[in-house]
C-alpha cells in the first residue's frame, strides 16, 4: 500500500501547485485516497470531495444566488417601514377580534387599514372616550372616518387647525387680565411635568416663579413656540402676523393660575401673602372637589351655589384637576401642601404643531436635563413619542453595529484568520438576505414587523457559535489526518469536520428554529411574523455553514499553503513556521491558555463539586418556576402605551409614572358600552399576516326582525338587557324597536309618518308593514345612535334590513386591567349566548362585543399573550427534547440535557421578572428565543458526549470538556459582548434584547457546563446504557449502528475500524455502495472498492 501512494505521489509530482489551488490532492489520488476514509457515507464523502475540490465555484454559486434573492426581494416587495412601531400587535383569528372586525366592517367600510390599538398620543382628540351617546338627528348617515363631531363643541377636520374655542363664561370670568388659551379640552394640549429641586415642594412662592422663569427663558424663546402658540382673539384671525412673542397666551401652569386668584397679571410678581392666600381657598374648596360638585364648566345648580372663590374662571377645578397630582387633595385636607410635581400645560394643541414641537423638543429638549434654580423638568407629553422612536430606530442601529463588530473581532482573535472572519461576517448577512428572500418571496408575507430585528442579533450569536464550532473540529481532523496519513488530502478533513460538525449545528439549529416556529401558533400578528423570519433565518444560517463555511476554511487553507508552501501532513504535524507571528503568538498563546483552563482548572471544579452543582443549579430552577408562576409571576402589561425608549426618557416618565398620578387622564375612562349586534357573520376573513387586510362584511343570511316573533323577543331583550347587573340601567341606551315602536303608535299628523306608519295600537307588526315602515322611518330622521366613531341601530342595504345593533352602558370603566375586563367579558358575553339559545331562528346568531377602540382589543391581546407565549414554549421544550433524543438516541442524556435547558430557561425567564419585565409584545418575541438560546451549549455537550471514543462517562465527560468547552465559551463571550454593545441605546428594544442576551448566555452556559456536565460526570450513561438502537433498515450490513462499540482509525494509510472496548481491529466484511467496517485492505481490495464506488455513483 505504501508503494501504491509513493507511485500516486511520483506521478503527480508536476501537478502539486495545481493540487494546492483545487484542494490539495490530484484528481489521481482522489480515488487512492478514498480507500483511506470511511464508507460509512459515501454520499458525505462525495460532498466533501465537491468543497474540497471545488471551492471557487461553490463560492461563487452561493454568493451569486445570495445577491440575486436579495435583488429580487428588494425589487420586488417593499422594503420594511418601521414608522409605526406598534403596527401589528393585535390579535387576530380570536373570538373577540372576529367580532371587532367584522363591526368594524361594518362601520368603516372602504376605510382601509385600522389599528384597533391606536397611538395613544397623537389623535389623543379623537378617542370615543367622553363623548358619549348623541343624539339619533344629531349624526349624519355618511359620517368620515376622518371627520368627527365632538359632543358638539368642537369640529376637527383631518388637515385643519380648529379655531379658539372658548369656555362658557371665559369672557366674563375674574383673572383681572391674564390670558389662557381656553382650547378645549386641555388635554390634547403640549405639556411638560416639573419636580422640586433644592427644596422639598413646588407649592411655595419661590418654585411658582421658578417654574415660569424656566418657561419664559427656555422654551418661550424658541421661535417654534412663537409660531404654534395659541394668541389673543386679535392676533389669533389676524392674517397678518407679526411674529410677536407677547402676542402667546399665558401657559395653565400653577404659577400663573395662583397669579389670577391673586389679581396678579403675571406670576414673576408673586408673594409669599399670595401664595398662603391660595392655599387658603384651595383648602375650602377641596370637599366640593371631591364630592364631585365642583366642575370645570359649573354648568350644574350645585356647581353654580359654591362659594364664589371656587368656581371663579374654573381657576381653582384647574388646580385640583389638571395642575396637580390627584393625592395633593389629601395633602391640602392635611395642612401640608407638600406638592411633589406639577404639569405646565403649554398654549400649543399637539394634534395641529407636529413640526414646531418637533422643533421645540430636538432643540430644547432632547438629551438634556433642564433644571432651573427650584425646578427641573421631569417629563414630556408632546405627542412625539412614536415618531421620535423611528428616528431613534434608525440611529441606534449604530449600536447592532458596533455589536457586530466586537464579535467579529473575537472571531478573528479565535479563528485567527481575517478571511475566515470576514466570511463569517457575510455568512450572516446572506443568512439574514436569504430569509428576506423566503419571507418576502416564498412565503409571501407582506408585513414586515419592527420585532423582525431581533433576527440579526441571533443570528450574529449563532454564526458565531457555529464558527467557532466549526474551526475547532477542522483543527482537531487536521492533526488528525496528519498523524495517520502520509499524504494532506483535504476532502478527508473536510468530510471528518462536517460528520462531526454538522450533527451538533444540525441540532442547535434545528431546534432553535423550530422553538422560534413554534411561537407561530400565536394570533398576534407581530409574534407571528417574527417567528417565521427569525426561524427561516436560523435556518439559512446552518445551510450556508454546511455550504459557505466549509468552503471559506478550504480557501484559507488553500491560501495559508500558497503563501507559505506546499501543506505537507510533515509540516501540519510538526507545526511549520508562519509569519505574522507577533498576532498568531498573541493568539496561540490565548487558545493554550483557554484549553489549559479547561482541561485541567475548570475540568477539576466540575468533577470535585460535581453534586454541589447539580444540587446548586436545580435550587436555581426551582426557584425560577416560583418566579415565573407563582409569585410574583411573569404580569401582564397594564398600559397600551408602549414603552419605546428607557424608562428614564422624558417622554416614558410622563406615561409610566405621572399619567396615572393626574385627575385629568381619568376624563377619558368612560363606562364601557354594551353592543348586542344581529345580521353580521362574526368573521375576521382578512389576511391574519397583515395588519392592513381587515377583510371584508359578511352578513348573516338566516336574520330575519320582520317575523311577528323577533320582533317581540328583540323588544323583550331590551328590557331584559336593562335589568341585567353588568348594564347601568339609568344611563341612557338605545334600542331601535322601541324608536319604531313609539313611532308607529304616534296618531297620524302632517309631521309623522303616513298611514299605515301611524297610529297604530298593534305590536308586533306585520312583516310587510316592518319592513316598508322601517326603511320609512330611517329615511325620515336618523335613526342611528353613534359613541365615539361606531354607529348602532339598523342597517339597510338596497331597502332591506341586513343587520340591527343594540347599544347600552355598561357598569364597567374603561380600564387595561386585565382581571377587569374580563370580568365584564365573561359576565356580558356569557349572558347574551345564552339569550341566544331561546331566540327565534331568525334572531339567534347575534353576539356581544363592547366596540371601544383600545379597551377590548388591548384585552384580547393580553389574554393572546398569555396563553400564546406558554404555549410556545412547551412546544419548544417539546420539540428539542424530541429532536435531541432522535439525534443522540439516548435517553439518559436527552433527560439530562431537558432538565438542563428548562433549568436555564426558567431560571432566565425569572431573572427577567426580578428585573420588572412584563409580557407585552416584543418581551414575548424575546421570550421566544429563550429556548432556542439556551438548549445551543448543553447539545454542544451532549452530542459531545455521546461521540466521545469513550466507554465510561468520566473519559467522556472529558472529551466533551476538551473538545467543545473553549469553543463554547468564546461563543457565550462573543453573544454576551454583542448584548453588552447595545445597553447603551435609547430604544428600549435594543436595551431589552442586549440585557435577554447577556443573561442567557450566561446562565444557559452555567447551566450547559456546570450542572449538565457534572450530571454526565455523576449519573451519565456507560457503554449503552440507556442507547435506543437503529432500526435493521438503517443499520448498515446488519451491524448494531452503535456509534461507540466501534471506531474508524486509520493506521499506514489504511482504514481500520477498531473494537473500542477489546481495542483490536475487527474483521473484514464485505459491503455494498457504503462499505462501513473495512481493514488491511490489499491492493486487489482497492481495486474491487473502486469498482464498487464507481458502480454505486
Amino acid at each position: 500500500m505504501d508503494q501504491v501512494n509513493k507511485d500516486g505521489n511520483e506521478s503527480t509530482a508536476d501537478s502539486n501547485l495545481m493540487d494546492q489551488t483545487s484542494g490539495g490532492t490530484s484528481p489521481a489520488h482522489k480515488e487512492s485516497n478514498q480507500g483511506h476514509v470511511t464508507h460509512r457515507n459515501l454520499l458525505g464523502y462525495r460532498y466533501s470531495c465537491l468543497l474540497a475540490y471545488y471551492p471557487i465555484p461553490v463560492f461563487c454559486l452561493l454568493l451569486g444566488g445570495t445577491v440575486l434573492c436579495g435583488v429580487i426581494a428588494t425589487a420586488l416587495y417593499d422594503l420594511p417601514d418601521f414608522s409605526d412601531p406598534i403596527k401589528g400587535f393585535q390579535a387576530r383569528g380570536t373570538k373577540i377580534s372576529r367580532r371587532m372586525f367584522s363591526y368594524r366592517n361594518l362601520n368603516f367600510p372602504d376605510s382601509g387599514a385600522f389599528r384597533p390599538l391606536q397611538r395613544p398620543n397623537r389623535g389623543d382628540i379623537m378617542r370615543d372616550a367622553k363623548q358619549g351617546f348623541q343624539a339619533p338627528q344629531a349624526v349624519t348617515q355618511d359620517i368620515a372616518y376622518n371627520n368627527i363631531t365632538m359632543n358638539g363643541s368642537l369640529s376637527v377636520q383631518s388637515g385643519l387647525r380648529p379655531e379658539l374655542i372658548f369656555l362658557p363664561g371665559g369672557d366674563e370670568d375674574t383673572t383681572q387680565g391674564a390670558e389662557f388659551c381656553k382650547l378645549y379640552p386641555l388635554s390634547t394640549s403640549a405639556r411638560m411635568v416639573l419636580v422640586p429641586r433644592k427644596t422639598k415642594t413646588l407649592f411655595s412662592s419661590e418654585a411658582m416663579k421658578s417654574i415660569c422663569s424656566m418657561e419664559n427663558e427656555v422654551v418661550r424663546q424658541h421661535p417654534s413656540f412663537t409660531k404654534a402658540c395659541c394668541r389673543n382673539t386679535m392676533s389669533q384671525f389676524n392674517d397678518t402676523f407679526d411674529g410677536e412673542q407677547d402676542d402667546c397666551t399665558l401657559s395653565w401652569s400653577l404659577g400663573n393660575v395662583v397669579a389670577a386668584l391673586n389679581n396678579k397679571e403675571s406670576c414673576d410678581n408673586l408673594q409669599i401673602e399670595d401664595v398662603e392666600n391660595t392655599g387658603q381657598i384651595l383648602q375650602d374648596c377641596a370637599p366640593y372637589y371631591e364630592s364631585g360638585s365642583l366642575t370645570e364648566l359649573c354648568e350644574t345648580p350645585q356647581c353654580q351655589a359654591l362659594p364664589s372663590k371656587c368656581i371663579q374662571g374654573g381657576l381653582v377645578y384647574k388646580i385640583f384637576h389638571f395642575l396637580t397630582p390627584s393625592s395633593f387633595v389629601e395633602e391640602i385636607k392635611q395642612g401640608t401642601f407638600q406638592l411633589s410635581s406639577t404639569i405646565v400645560f403649554l398654549p400649543i394643541e399637539m394634534l395641529y404643531s407636529f413640526d414646531e414641537l418637533w422643533d421645540l423638543y430636538k432643540d430644547v429638549f432632547e438629551n438634556k436635563v433642564i433644571t432651573y434654580d427650584k425646578t427641573k423638568v421631569a417629563a414630556l407629553e408632546l405627542g412625539l413619542k412614536y415618531d421620535l422612536f423611528a428616528s431613534y430606530l434608525q440611529a441606534d442601529t449604530l449600536y447592532l453595529g458596533l455589536s457586530a463588530i466586537l464579535v467579529v473581532i473575537i472571531i478573528n482573535l479565535y479563528v485567527r484568520s481575517p478571511f475566515i472572519t470576514a466570511m463569517t461576517l457575510l455568512n450572516m448577512i446572506m443568512s439574514l438576505t436569504l430569509a428576506y428572500f423566503a419571507y418576502k418571496a416564498l412565503f409571501q408575507l407582506p408585513f414586515f414587523p419592527f420585532v423582525n430585528i431581533a433576527a440579526a442579533v441571533l443570528v450574529i450569536g449563532i454564526g458565531a457559535d457555529d464558527t467557532f464550532v466549526f474551526v475547532d473540529i477542522w483543527k482537531k481532523a487536521r492533526q488528525d489526518i496528519a498523524k495517520k496519513e502520509p499524504i494532506y488530502d483535504r476532502a478527508a478533513v473536510v468530510h471528518e469536520t462536517l460528520k462531526h460538525a454538522s450533527v451538533t449545528m444540525f441540532v442547535t439549529s434545528f431546534t432553535t428554529a423550530s422553538a422560534l416556529y413554534a411561537s407561530a401558533v400565536s394570533s398576534i400578528t407581530a409574534v407571528k411574523c417574527f417567528a417565521i423570519f427569525a426561524g427561516t433565518a436560523i435556518v439559512a444560517n446552518f445551510i450556508f455553514t454546511v455550504t459557505w463555511l466549509p468552503v471559506v476554511v478550504v480557501l484559507n487553507d488553500i491560501c495559508s499553503t500558497i503563501l507559505f508552501g506546499q501543506a505537507s501532513n510533515k509540516d501540519t504535524e510538526s507545526g511549520k513556521k508562519q509569519r505574522w507571528h507577533p498576532l498568531r503568538t498573541c493568539c496561540s498563546s490565548l487558545s493554550r491558555f483557554l484549553n489549559k483552563v479547561f482541561t485541567v482548572h475548570i475540568q477539576t471544579l466540575i468533577f470535585n463539586l460535581r453534586i454541589v452543582w447539580i444540587l446548586l443549579f436545580l435550587g436555581l430552577a426551582i426557584g425560577g418556576v416560583f418566579l415565573v408562576f407563582v409569585s410574583p409571576k411573569l404580569q401582564l402589561p397594564s398600559q397600551s402605551d408602549f414603552q419605546v425608549f428607557r424608562s428614564s426618557h422624558q417622554f416614558e416618565k410622563y406615561s409610566s409614572d405621572f399619567k396615572k398620578k393626574y385627575s385629568f387622564e381619568d376624563d377619558r375612562v368612560d363606562l364601557l358600552p354594551y353592543t348586542a349586534t344581529w345580521g353580521l357573520q362574526a368573521l375576521d376573513n382578512g389576511n391574519h399576516w397583515d395588519p392592513e387586510s381587515t377583510g371584508k362584511v359578511k352578513y348573516d343570511d338566516q336574520f330575519d326582525l320582520s317575523h311577528t316573533e323577533s320582533q317581540e323577543w328583540l323588544y323583550n331583550f331590551c328590557d331584559r338587557m336593562r335589568n341585567q347587573s353588568f348594564v347601568n340601567a339609568g344611563d341612557q341606551s338605545y334600542c331601535f324597536i322601541e324608536n319604531l315602536k313609539t313611532t308607529l303608535h304616534s296618531p297620524c299628523t302632517d309631521e309623522t309618518l303616513p298611514p299605515p306608519c301611524c297610529g297604530r295600537q298593534d305590536f308586533p307588526f306585520p312583516p310587510d308593514v316592518f319592513n316598508n315602515c322601517a326603511v320609512l322611518f330611517c329615511n325620515a330622521t336618523n335613526c342611528m345612535s353613534q359613541h365615539g366613531l361606531y354607529r348602532f341601530g339598523p342597517w339597510f342595504d338596497n331597502g332591506r334590513l341586513v343587520a340591527i345593533s343594540v347599544v347600552a352602558t355598561s357598569t364597567y370603566k374603561l380600564s387595561l386591567d386585565y382581571n377587569l375586563m374580563d370580568a365584564y367579558w365573561n359576565a356580558a358575553n356569557t349572558w347574551t349566548e345564552d339569550q341566544m339559545q331561546t331566540a327565534p331562528a331568525g334572531m339567534s346568531g347575534g353576539w356581544f362585543i363592547s366596540h371601544s377602540l383600545i379597551q377590548f382589543n388591548f384585552y384580547d391581546l393580553q389574554g393572546s399573550l398569555a396563553t400564546g407565549a406558554p404555549a410556545a414554549m412547551g412546544i419548544s421544550l417539546g420539540l428539542a427534547a424530541a429532536v435531541l433524543l432522535l439525534t443522540t438516541r439516548n435517553i439518559l442524556i436527552s433527560l439530562y440535557a431537558m432538565v438542563s435547558i428548562s433549568g436555564a430557561v426558567f431560571v432566565t425567564i425569572g431573572s427577567l421578572v426580578l428585573l420588572g419585565w412584563q409580557l407585552n409584545i416584543f418581551e414575548s418575541a424575546i421570550l421566544s428565543l429563550a429556548v432556542g438560546l439556551s438548549v445551543d451549549f448543553t447539545i454542544h455537550y451532549g452530542v459531545g458526549y455521546r461521540l466521545a471514543p469513550f466507554k465510561d462517562n468520566r473519559g467522556r465527560t472529558e472529551f466533551s470538556i476538551e473538545t467543545l468547552a473553549p469553543a463554547i465559551t468564546v461563543a457565550a463571550i462573543s453573544t454576551f459582548a454583542a448584548g453588552a454593545m447595545m445597553m447603551p441605546a435609547t430604544v428600549v428594544t435594543y436595551v431589552q434584547l442586549g440585557t435577554f442576551l447577556m443573561l442567557v448566555m450566561t446562565i444557559s452556559w452555567s447551566y450547559a457546563t456546570f450542572f449538565f456536565l457534572a450530571l454526565c460526570r455523576t449519573i451519565g450513561p456507560r457503554g449503552n446504557i440507556a442507547q435506543i438502537p437503529l432500526p435493521k433498515c438503517m443499520q448498515c450490513n446488519g451491524s448494531s449502528g452503535d456509534s461507540n462499540k466501534s471506531q474508524d482509525r486509520i493506521e499506514n494509510g489504511h482504514v481500520a475500524t477498531v473494537d473500542r472496548e477489546q481495542n483490536e481491529p475487527l474483521n473484514v466484511k464485505e459491503s455494498k455502495c457504503n462499505a462501513a467496517k473495512v481493514t488491511e485492505l490489499s491492493d486487489d481490495d482497492l481495486q474491487k472498492l473502486s469498482k464498487l464506488e464507481s458502480t454505486c455513483v
